[in-house]
């Protein structure tokens, strides 16, 4: 049952964050291949990341064609021209798809890497595994945002990876003294609801302002 719901939230969180890498490439105005590219890259990219501190190398992707097929797919469909013209036309339509799919990407991604992590560290390591679930959630966002000229979503947009550590501490908790079903239920669910509200009612840390005069 757990491994079914992992895979699940694997495959949300493909799905979730190649939709995000698509729509960003959209708006930059790439072609087809640099949609899918960028998706890809967004789908894959925190769990290369945490592979590559984990010591699993070669990643696990590259051993996964199911992942990169549904990646590769899910951007495709964000370049049909039905959809590719509503996004492009409606900024709010836009700007609410993407926070959504960005929202599942990142909270599916942070409790699935913080199980992966969790069956490759020794036993108590919980602070190594709250930290690579973050990594895992927010790695594929940056460098999206970076090969797309962006500054990163997690340094100027709502509550982005604060989000993500506080889930991965709730995904801890629950698996101290519950399982890990209620883990990935419930660190995923916490990761989303802060994403939504620091959405609506503008939640964001304090930035560096230059001052005037």
């Amino acid at each position: 049952m757990n491994e079914l719901i992992l895979l699940c939230m694997e495959m949300v969180g493909t799905v979730a964050f190649a939709l995000s890498g698509a729509m960003t490439a959209l708006r930059r105005q790439m072609d087809l291949l640099g949609v899918m590219i960028l998706g890809l890259i967004t789908a894959v990219g925190g769990g290369v990341l945490r592979d590559l501190l984990l010591g699993i190398t070669p990643p696990k992707v590259f051993d996964d064609p199911l992942t990169v097929c549904v990646a590769l797919v899910s951007s495709a469909a964000a370049f049909l021209p039905p959809l590719r013209g509503q996004l492009l036309r409606s900024t709010l339509l836009f700007e609410r798809l993407l926070l959504w799919a960005d929202s599942l990407g990142l909270a599916a991604f942070t409790v699935v890497g913080e199980q992966i992590a969790y069956s490759h560290l020794p036993e108590g390591s919980w602070f190594a595994v709250a930290l690579l679930g973050t990594i895992t959630g927010v790695g594929g966002g940056v460098v999206r945002d970076s090969l797309a000229g962006n500054v990163p979503y997690i340094f100027r947009k709502h509550i982005y990876a604060l989000a993500a550590l506080a889930g991965a501490a709730v995904w801890v908790v629950c698996h101290l003294y519950w399982d890990d079903t209620a883990a990935l239920l419930m660190g995923s669910t916490v990761v989303v609801a802060i994403r939504l509200l620091a959405a609506h009612f503008r939640w964001s840390l304090p930035k560096a302002k230059v001052p005037e005069g």
